[in-house]
């Protein structure tokens, strides 16, 4: 238990960057690109399929 007084702070980072790994991926779409058509049908300017997930 002393070990988790004195680390708790990475223990709260690391739950964090798990959960939002896990759960905070929904604002972009997602994984795997998918359909990436905006309102009028057409592939969206500037984005380039070719590279797929990125941050």
């Amino acid at each position: 238990m002393d070990w988790l007084a004195q680390n708790w702070i990475w223990v709260v980072f690391f739950v964090l960057f798990v959960g939002m790994h896990l759960f905070g991926h929904g604002g972009h779409g997602g994984y795997g690109g998918g359909d990436e058509q905006g309102p009028t049908g057409g592939e969206q300017p500037g984005k380039d399929k070719s590279q797929g997930h990125q941050h």
